[in-house]
């Protein structure tokens, strides 16, 4: 018996049953793409695109629900590769990350142990959350079964514990570029993998649960709720505004020689 499996009421469509195995190949290898474009670019350009608590957050809900969380074989194998490409962001990031603290030297000194820290502190959270939902049964739900108990459903757990990580990671990843006024760490080939990472989210779990709210709206009417619909719009807008940001700071930054980039108004020893 699976891990994990849904009847759904007879008003549902036959096809529906295929719908999440085809949205969540899409989606999940599309995100392995963005992760390795992502750790490729923090070692080319010596910085770091993804902001430190989105990345530890984005890191622990892949400890938690890609390694830890008992799912099917398929999501757990997708998940396990995430949490692997992200320890390699992760390891680039402490590595040279320092070079964005120079202004404060007390993070330039400490980041990897503010780093270890974010990541335990956004564990706690995932864990607890997790246990809450399961342990106050939370959302149950008729023809939602979990470990052969009808009720859990792990896919509103996982939506609403991803979509505040994709929330903030693509609002902060937003908020860094235009505060550093440089595009460190982030070049065309990380705004295509922002591209992928969105395109994968409107596959899974976007495009998944907009088809699952339309067709079974008895158990995922959360996906089109007031904080449901506030968190993946924000996450969108945020995502379609990157790359005309990022276009307009890469007229002005400038390039060191070693590679890293600058603002524009950066005095440097030559000039």
């Amino acid at each position: 018996m699976s891990v994990f499996y849904e009847v759904p009421p007879p008003s549902v469509p036959e096809f529906w049953t295929t719908v999440p195995k085809v949205t969540f190949a899409i989606g999940g290898w599309l995100w392995v793409l963005s992760y390795f474009l992502l750790a490729y670019e923090t070692f080319r350009s010596k910085s770091y695109g993804m902001p430190i608590f989105a990345m530890a957050n984005n890191f622990a809900w892949e400890i938690v629900y890609g390694c830890y969380f008992q799912d099917l074989w398929s999501k757990q194998i997708v998940g396990i590769i995430w949490a692997i490409v992200d320890t390699i962001i992760v390891y680039g990031t402490i590595k040279y990350g320092r070079n964005e603290w120079k202004h404060t030297p007390v993070v330039e000194k400490h980041l990897g142990k503010i780093v270890i820290l974010f990541i335990a502190w956004c564990l706690w959270g995932h864990f607890a959350f997790m246990n809450w939902y399961f342990d106050y049964n939370i959302a149950h739900k008729q023809g939602k079964f979990y470990l052969g108990v009808e009720g859990p459903d792990p896919t509103e757990l996982k939506f609403w514990a991803g979509e505040i990580a994709q929330m903030t990671l693509s609002a902060t990843s937003l908020m860094q570029l235009i505060m550093r006024q440089h595009t460190g760490g982030v070049t065309w080939a990380i705004c295509l993998e922002r591209a992928t990472r969105f395109i994968g989210s409107s596959f899974q779990p976007h495009g998944h649960l907009t088809l699952a709210w339309y067709y079974w709206p008895e158990a995922h009417g959360y996906y089109m709720s007031p904080p449901g619909v506030f968190m993946w719009v924000t996450s969108v807008v945020c995502d379609v505004v990157y790359p005309f940001v990022f276009y307009r700071i890469r007229q002005t930054e400038r390039q060191l020689p070693d590679g890293r980039r600058v603002p524009g108004n950066t005095v440097l020893k030559d000039d």
